[in-house]
This record gives C-alpha cells, structure tokens and sequence, in this order.
C-alpha cells in the first residue's frame, strides 16, 4: 500500500475483515461493529486474532462483544458516531400548528428496514383523520412494491417519494420535516436517526436495545416495541394532538445530538482509543501472498490451481466470441 497507515478500522462485512490479516506487524487494528445482528457478531469472530480492538457503535453492543469467548484477549471500546451539526441559525423556523410533515429516509427493504408495515401504518394515520405528508426517501427492492400500496386518497394526507438522496442534499430534506419514521427489528446506532434529531426532528423509532435508548428517550421521541406495528402510528397521532409536547421534543431531540453525538465527541472517542507511542511497524511486502478468505465455504476456490482455471476460462472464453 503507497499510504501505509499506523492504524487500519474494518467494518461492513467480511471483505474488509480479512485486510486486517494481511497488514504487517506494528499496524494496530480496530474491528468495528455497527449491525446488532447475530450474523455480524459471528462474522466479526473469525478475525478476533487479527484485532488489537473491538469497537460497537453502542454500550450493548460492547457488552455482547465482551461477553464472546473469541474477544477474551481484546480490549473492547464503545465507540459511538458523531454527526455534523447545523447552526442554530440555518435551521428553519417549524411552524407545528400545520400539518405534519413525516420522513422515512433509508434503504427501501423489508430485511431490518420492515419498510412494507408502511401501508399499514399510512392506513391507520388515513382512518384517524390527520392531516400530514409523508415523504419516502430513499432506493430499495421494495420501492416498487410501496409506491403500488401507498397512494394518496385525501389531499389533506399525501405520499410522495424522492428516490435516493446525495448527502449533500440530505439537510434540506431533514430541514423541511417534523417527524423521524424508523421501523427497523434490528440496528445498531443509525446515523439517520442522530443526522435527523440534529435537526430537531422527533424520532419515531423501534425500542431496540442496542443503541437507539441510548440516544432516543421519552423526553425527545417516543419509542415503539418492534412487535406493536400499531403503536408506530398511535405514537405520530400523539404527537398531532399535543403540538407542545411535539415542540420540546424536538428541541430536546437537537440538544442531545448536540451534547452527545457531535462530530467533536465522536473525534474525542477515537482520539482516547488510537495509541499515542509510535510503535515499529515491520515493513510493508512488494507482493501479496492472497489465502482463502476466513469464511470461504469453498477455499480450494481461491487457490492458485483455481485461479489458473478461471483466467484460462476467460480466455478461452473471450477468444470463442
């Protein structure tokens, strides 16, 4: 590698795991979990011996770690995000006696996102006699699927979707709405969720209990057990009718982002964990010796036999078109 870091972090799924077995002695590496989801745990397991740190984005998360028989002889940190946060003087004015403005911004799936509860959830809010908008944002398997069992039937209750949304225009989306929609059966810390009460959006979210009570909390949201779908749209309804309760829950949402989960704690907890002695780090190697990954149901497949054979397949291939 031409950068050659002091310190390599591996996160989101198996493939960038196994850098961490290649890396030269001296390099210190940080494992990170950000899914509380079984599969993650075990995954990240197999490439405990390659780790100098286990990192969960939640206190739960960490104590499951340290509870593992693999992590026994690696330290174990919390490590939470940090999300950048708006001015107070860049943040619009919201007017909570208009109708209100709902979001759900995410992958459009029903894995962990359960995005098909919403034509139940959109139905209830219909049948209660709200007014609201609510704005789908976001690309999936299931847009499709949604846009078919979400259709406007009142122009005082509409659905719109806005596909998918760059980073930089998420503010202005978060900006122009009231209430935070997160249905998920499983998360880790969703920086949606710190991104959206940054700017004083009230979540309504999953009671889950890796990470999300850590940041949402009867003062600033209001949290629904994963099996009460109802409890999803009895929660927005709530906030309809108690418009000063819906305006100190936003402020108290911000506030908490604000103290907790800023850009400058998160730099502050990764500053305590990073090592501050330089350590002699063995020299970087001109070729790669490539093994089978840890998880390879098949490594005979990434053998060099193997490897042979797919180039000569392709060759072959290409030479008969």
């Amino acid at each position: 590698m031409r950068f050659r870091p002091t310190a390599v972090v591996s996160t989101l799924g198996a493939i960038s795991f196994e850098a961490l077995r290649y890396l030269p002695a001296g390099v210190f590496r940080i494992g990170m979990g950000q899914s509380d989801d079984p599969n993650v745990y075990a995954m990240m397991g197999h490439y405990a011996a390659w780790m100098d740190l286990v990192a969960m984005v939640s206190p739960a998360m960490k104590q499951k770690a340290e509870a593992m028989p693999e992590f026994a002889r690696v330290p174990a940190a919390c490590l939470s995000y940090g999300v950048p946060m708006c001015p107070d003087s860049e943040l619009p004015a919201r007017d909570f006696t208009r109708p209100l403005r709902l979001l759900y911004l995410g992958r459009l799936c029903q894995e962990q996102k359960r995005v098909r509860l919403f034509p139940e959830i959109y139905a209830q809010l219909c049948a209660s006699g709200m007014p609201f908008h609510w704005t789908i944002a976001g690309e999936g398997d299931d847009r499709g699927w949604l846009e078919a069992n979400l259709k406007t039937v009142s122009p005082s209750q509409t659905v719109s979707f806005l596909g998918a949304v760059p980073y930089a225009g998420v503010s202005a989306v978060l900006r122009e709405h009231d209430v935070f929609l997160l249905a998920s059966d499983y998360e880790g810390l969703p920086l949606s969720l710190l991104e959206a009460m940054g700017h004083g959006l009230v979540p309504v979210v999953s009671d889950l209990k890796s990470g999300i009570p850590e940041v949402v909390d009867a003062s600033n949201g209001c949290l629904v057990p994963v099996s009460d779908v109802a409890g999803y749209a009895r929660a927005i309804i709530h906030l309809h009718e108690h418009r000063d309760e819906l305006a100190a829950k936003a402020a108290a949402a911000r506030a908490r982002v604000k103290m907790k989960f800023s850009v400058a704690a998160m730099t502050d907890g990764w500053l305590a964990v990073l090592p501050t002695m330089k350590t002699v780090i063995e020299p970087w190697p001109q070729r790669w010796r490539i093994r089978a990954p840890l998880t390879a149901e098949s490594p005979f497949y990434f053998s060099p036999p193997a490897r042979f054979l797919r180039r000569l397949a392709r060759q072959l291939q290409a030479f008969w078109k």
